[in-house]
């Protein structure tokens, strides 16, 4: 199964992440959370890869 972690949160975003859950259509609150954090993280990463590319088109002489 899962290593799972706790991680503490005020009861208003809980809330407030509990209602964009329903809204949704997550199963859960957790599940929505969980898939939040992915796409954050994920989203940070495209943007890496994209700074990397940018520099080396740079460096190519491609890009000013």
């Amino acid at each position: 199964m899962f290593n799972q972690r706790k991680i503490k949160i005020t009861k208003d975003l809980y809330d407030r992440l509990e209602t964009a859950a329903q809204e949704a259509g997550y199963s859960s609150t957790d599940e929505f959370i969980q898939h939040v954090l992915e796409q954050s993280i994920s989203g940070d990463q495209e943007l890496s890869d994209q700074e990397q590319a940018e520099r080396q088109l740079r460096g190519l002489g491609y890009l000013e």
